[in-house]
């Protein structure tokens, strides 16, 4: 190989290795650049990001104390309990009827009954049930005269379906007063209380039965609670329970 091609292949070699070392030079600034560049876009995301979370927070409906004055007569357990549950109910809801029947009693023996949980019902018929709102007014008036709960369970047994003949034999049966009874179906402030718990259940979400509401007791009002939609298993109840004990 003659020394002319020699220098030329030479001088080839480095103009190939300095073109690949500019190219390379080339590509690395582009990353680097591009990473920067990636860098600034990530930070707008996070101050977009960190600006949503702060806006839905404050979009988020503040949880209103709850009074629980006056609900005496529609509360199982002592009064001066520190948790308190209250359930949202229709007469005539299966499912409703479902969580009477396989949850309330152990929330009684292990909760209720032993003094940690109060447990209050708030009136929510349905109106495609036609029977509901009748059996909630039947079950307020029981409860004028002490037998809340007595006719609570007894329409729940009877799946809410409330005829006359039912509220008449159940008025001998739990030794009621007929014609207070009647009295107080007939006031309008019995049917304007129930009316009062669907406007609240409704300000809080409620739509559908049954529905809880699960917090602490503080100046006789529910507080910092959690809103529970549907048939619930007593395991959830357990652990929403026991986590407002610690």
């Amino acid at each position: 190989m003659s020394w002319l091609v020699r220098i030329i292949l030479i001088f080839a070699w480095s103009l190939v290795t300095n073109v690949a070392q500019a190219e390379e030079k080339w590509v690395a600034d582009e990353i680097f650049l591009q990473m920067s560049e990636m860098r600034k876009e990530i930070q707008q995301l996070q101050q977009k990001v960190a600006g949503l979370e702060q806006k839905l927070t404050d979009a988020q409906p503040k949880l209103t104390p709850i009074p629980l004055t006056g609900l005496e007569k529609m509360t199982l357990g002592k009064q001066e309990a520190a948790i308190a549950i209250l359930e949202f109910s229709d007469y005539e809801c299966p499912y409703c009827g479902k969580h009477y029947k396989n949850v309330l009693p152990k929330l009684r023996e292990r909760y209720i009954d032993k003094g940690t949980v109060k447990y209050v019902m708030k009136d929510f018929p349905l109106e495609f049930h036609a029977h509901a709102k009748k059996a909630s007014l039947s079950v307020r008036c029981a409860g004028e005269q002490g037998q809340y709960w007595a006719m609570h369970n007894a329409i729940f047994d009877v799946h809410g379906q409330v005829t006359d003949q039912l509220i008449d034999d159940l008025i001998k049966k739990l030794k009621l007063n007929s014609q207070a009874f009647k009295q107080c179906q007939e006031n309008p402030a019995q049917l304007a209380s129930i009316e009062k718990d669907m406007a609240l259940g409704a300000s809080l979400g409620v739509n559908g039965t049954p529905a809880f509401l699960v917090g602490r007791v503080k100046d006789n009002q529910l507080v910092n609670y959690k809103r529970l939609d549907g048939v619930q298993s007593f395991e959830t109840f357990v652990g929403i329970i026991d986590s407002f004990k610690k």
